[in-house]
């Protein structure tokens, strides 16, 4: 450490502070559970191996949607593009809403047993590959049997806010 730095600590609060350094892509993930469709907003979202095609996100602990995930074995992960902060809005409401669905904008339709949402920028469909419970959370793998992808900037996450990506020197 050089002078006039402090020592490096750990509280709840450093903690969150580094983790909002992160960008990610925002993503939204949908099941179908024992009460009907379910979905969260996640901003974990992680490709772990092309052979086989798996992708990790990060679920709350007592989430109905990770309730679906594990009754159904099975997910859908939507990318959300850059117009779509509302849609991740709506889905990172608190647990005990079950207004998720009703009145979305956007047409949702079973396919191939998971709930999904037209005009996201990118949809994976995924079978349960494992889960290993984390700390407050839940390391959901899925291996993907299927995708569609769509055209457009994805929404990203930095710093408590909604970014749009753009390339450098792009008009703004």
């Amino acid at each position: 450490m050089t002078a006039g730095t402090l020592e490096p600590t750990l509280t709840d609060a450093s903690c969150r502070e580094y983790y909002r350094k992160l960008t990610a892509g925002v993503a939204v993930v949908t099941a179908c559970g024992p009460s009907g469709w379910s979905g969260t907003t996640v901003s974990t979202l992680t490709s772990v191996s092309i052979t086989p095609p798996i992708v990790l996100c990060c679920v709350a602990q007592g989430s109905r949607t990770l309730t679906a995930i594990q009754h159904a074995g099975c997910f859908a992960v939507h990318l959300l593009a850059d117009r779509q902060p509302d849609l991740a809005d709506r889905f990172a409401r608190p647990p005990s809403d079950s207004t998720r669905f009703v009145d979305l904008g956007y047409e949702v339709r079973l396919v191939h047993g998971r709930p999904v949402i037209a005009g996201t920028l990118a949809v994976g469909w995924c079978d349960l590959y494992d889960s290993t419970e984390m700390g407050d959370h839940h390391v959901v793998y899925g291996r993907l049997s299927a995708v569609r992808v769509g055209r457009g900037r994805p929404l990203a996450w930095h710093d408590r806010s909604y970014r749009v990506l753009t390339a450098p020197g792009a008009d703004r």
